[in-house]
């Protein structure tokens, strides 16, 4: 008990400097012109395009290789160029991908070539005989011509975890890939280089101030957003005394327990609710899953968890797959054992394309996620998103999955008046 009583004690005071911090954080100037035009996440139109208009040595801030050597030097990179061969897509005259990659820089008279794939939250989209990187890979050897030797392959992510098994040997074409693939992050690498080029931006205010709001978009993404003079403070009332130096250790210590117990009971709790509604659970996760995903290595704890609930004949998936956030929706995939009704189809079809709330995507007829908006959504295999951490609390858990039990009535109910 008087473990707990000094976790209390310590808490109430780090309690403390957040509210302070949050109040002085209102009154900064937090206007962010990146985060008006496009969603934090998106990839292809926020990052790529942002990242490789620095990158691209013709590119619109007039400073020539100076942001394109930096990056090349904070990721390791051995890739040599000839400035006037050298080609970088997307480019302020061609926005789109080059073969679908994210980020490519080619010399074609030196034969070379970078790929750069770029994940914030999605998984890697692998055909049934090749996967994503060992297609775009491909697409510059045989295509392009360029050599294996040269060609470096980077896969960016926000923490730097690896890309899927499938990814890189589905096919097995190309035994070389699998060793080839590095792994770069925004959370150290790009927020470095970043901090880099900001420097070199001092004559150039309009390109200096866009690097720094793009940066605070990064550190928003990459939970890097907490200043030094708060983590200072955090760390003096942590160092203050022996009691809050073994609190903070009890907490730390016993995180993962209450990243599992967390689970648990939100998947628990959930089916409760879902069966007190009147829903039939034809398919649900197992204990183990959530096991592997709080406590499994690199690769066993990349678990999709998965409900497949059925009302009235009507069923309904809950996804939450791993690295993603927690989506629901109607999944006509003729693998699955559960289908959906002939008779429903066609409503469910007419639903989904007068509602732009819900998304269409390969197999899936309609989608949504669950949550208005970023802050809110849930990805159960990362307690650093803030709507995930929320779980822990009893009220917050029971409100979320109301809401979403809410939002597959109403759907329902509504697609039945068609």
């Amino acid at each position: 008990m008087e473990d707990i009583k000094n976790i209390k004690y310590l808490l109430r005071d780090i309690n403390i400097v957040r509210k302070k911090f949050e109040e002085r954080e209102k009154n900064e100037d937090n206007f962010n012109m990146f985060t008006i035009l496009r969603k934090e996440s998106d990839e292809v139109y926020l990052h790529s395009r942002f990242l490789s208009a620095l990158l691209d040595p013709n590119g619109p801030h007039r400073l020539g290789t100076i942001f394109l050597n930096s990056f090349l030097d904070k990721i390791e990179s051995d890739f040599g160029y000839d400035e006037k061969s050298l080609e970088v897509y997307p480019n302020n005259q061609n926005r789109s991908e080059y073969k679908e990659i994210d980020i490519c820089f080619i010399d074609r008279i030196a034969k070379k070539a970078v790929m750069v794939e770029n994940k914030i939250y999605h998984e890697d989209t692998n055909h049934e005989d090749k996967g994503q990187l060992e297609n775009y890979y491909g697409r510059l050897i045989e295509e392009d011509k360029i050599p294996e030797d040269g060609i470096e392959v980077y896969y960016l992510t926000l923490d730097g975890h690896e890309p899927s098994e499938d990814s890189v040997k589905l096919s097995g074409k190309y035994p070389k890939l699998q060793d080839k693939v590095k792994c770069i992050s925004y959370s150290i690498e790009i927020l470095e280089w970043l901090r880099v080029t900001v420097k070199e931006c001092y004559n150039k205010p309009s390109l200096r101030e866009s690097i720094i709001q793009y940066i605070k978009i990064v550190e928003n993404m990459t939970n890097n957003n907490t200043s030094e003079d708060e983590i200072k403070e955090i760390t003096s009332h942590i160092g203050m005394n022996e009691d809050n130096l073994m609190s903070a250790k009890l907490l730390i210590d016993n995180f993962d327990h209450v990243k599992w117990h967390t689970t648990y009971d939100f998947c628990n709790e959930l089916e409760s609710e879902l069966r007190n509604r009147g829903f039939e659970i034809l398919h649900k996760p197992v204990e183990d899953d959530i096991t592997n995903l709080v406590h499994g290595g690199p690769i066993k704890r990349k678990v999709d968890m998965a409900y497949i609930i059925e009302k009235g004949n009507f069923p309904i998936w809950i996804n939450a797959d791993f690295d993603e956030w927690i989506y629901w929706g109607i999944c006509n995939d003729k693998e699955e054992e559960i289908k959906v009704p002939k008779a429903l189809l066609p409503k469910i079809k007419q639903f989904a394309s007068e509602n732009s709330d819900f998304e269409k995507e390969e197999i899936w007829i309609c989608w949504r996620y669950l949550g208005d908006n970023e802050n809110d959504r849930i990805c159960l295999s990362d307690f650093s998103c803030n709507g995930t951490f929320r779980l822990i609390s009893p009220q917050y858990r029971k409100m979320i999955i109301q809401r979403l039990v809410n939002e597959i009535e109403v759907f329902i109910n509504k697609v039945l008046k068609y």
